[in-house]
């Protein structure tokens, strides 16, 4: 049962009326969070699931997605029952076998998901639209978060739940509705949608997608938000909210403010132990971070003075390029920013020409390095101005 009374099953309305302007999609989609792998052949897997959001039939193209971006096309070579009988399409909520096509046994992994959408950020075939396939097979499974133990007891799946948080904080984007500032606000104000719930709470609401927006109600027509772990962490800590609510309408995954708070600390405590790794095995480069006495704190300094002014700067990391080969560094420098423009990286450019000590300063927009800043020192994120 969700926060706000709903219960966790399988909308089967469609969105293609409300949703004209993206024919790719079809909501809600398929899904499949595998529960077992099972090795057939040096060049078929069959995996256990149960399918939901959408029927599947078999030679079905289908994507098998995975934790960092994992993303391989396949198809639905067989499908059969819990009796192993051959089925030529599974209806939504029935538990099946799925033969994959040119999938090896190290290709899939318990926990990855099928489902006929890709990620919007693959870099083959990506989403048209802003989606998030692998949380939604997760919240589509909410139940899987108790288990009944000895004599009947309820006990937490420490299993499903770590899988899931864990991506919450480090992988998952999320769609958030707000409102643009009025003239008169301050720099990177911003006002967010509450939804109130049980016993007067309020919660961030977030959404895996459109439709999930949509189909939820209370919520005002909004401008839309991507956010995702670090800026939601902003919110909760300047809000007064009790903590956030993930598709409120199908699932109403509630994650307390304590709980978020924990989140961060782990994730902070695993952050802090990359030092140094390489960008890519293949290539004479690595990226380092830099010990606390030779951190650039007057480059940082001068690019923080800055970046507060300039509101569409949102955060910025830093790291050291090694060449290996050359005996050479350069600064590295990447930005999250709202807008990609030569004006924005020219004028951070020559800020920090003074502070560079000879070496070679290159810069990055988030969005075109994907996973490097996991590698990377946070310097800077905006501390917007939050109004509800």
């Amino acid at each position: 049962m969700g926060l706000f009374g709903k219960k966790n099953n399988d909308d089967r309305s469609d969105l293609n009326a409300q949703n004209k302007g993206n024919e790719e999609i079809s909501y809600p989609f398929l899904t499949v969070l595998i529960e077992e792998v099972l090795s057939m052949t040096t060049t078929e897997v069959s995996v256990i699931g149960n399918v939901r959001g959408a029927d599947l039939k078999e030679g079905q193209e289908l994507y098998l997605l995975g934790r960092k971006g994992k993303s391989m096309k396949t198809r639905a070579l067989r499908i059969e029952d819990a009796l192993m009988t051959k089925m030529p399409e599974a209806k939504v909520g029935e538990n099946v076998s799925i033969v994959l096509e040119g999938m090896r046994a190290g290709d899939v992994s318990k926990y990855d998901v099928i489902s006929t959408v890709n990620y919007v950020t693959a870099e083959k075939e990506p989403a048209k639209e802003f989606v998030n396939p692998f949380l939604t097979a997760f919240l589509r499974e909410s139940q899987k978060s108790q288990i009944e133990g000895e004599d009947g007891v309820t006990l937490e799946n420490r299993e499903y739940m770590s899988r899931l948080v864990e991506y919450i904080a480090e992988d998952a984007m999320f769609l958030s509705p707000c409102m643009q500032p009025e003239q008169n606000a301050k720099p990177g104000s911003i006002s967010v949608a509450l939804l109130k719930g049980k016993e007067g709470k309020s919660y961030l609401p977030l959404f895996t997608d459109r439709y999930e927006l949509e189909i939820t109600e209370g919520l005002a027509e909004k401008t839309l938000q991507q956010l995702d772990f670090p800026r939601v962490m902003n919110i909760v800590k300047q809000a007064p909210i009790d903590g956030i609510i993930i598709n409120p309408k199908s699932a109403g995954f509630v994650l307390t403010k304590k709980i978020l708070e924990s989140l961060e600390f782990h994730k902070r405590k695993i952050d802090s132990h990359i030092r140094e790794q390489k960008l890519d095995t293949s290539q004479p480069i690595m990226i380092a971070i830099p010990t606390d006495e030779n951190t650039p704190n007057e480059l940082f300094n001068a690019l923080k003075d800055h970046m507060k002014n300039e509101s569409r700067i949102l955060r910025a990391w830093y790291a050291l390029m090694i060449f290996p080969k050359e005996d050479k560094k350069a600064h590295l420098i990447v930005i999250d920013t709202l807008e990609e423009t030569p004006e924005l990286f020219g004028a951070i450019g020559k800020v920090a020409q003074p502070f560079l000590d000879d070496l070679q300063l290159n810069m990055q927009a988030a969005a075109k390095v994907k996973n490097m800043t996991e590698k990377m020192m946070l310097f800077y994120e905006r501390k917007d101005t939050i109004n509800v």
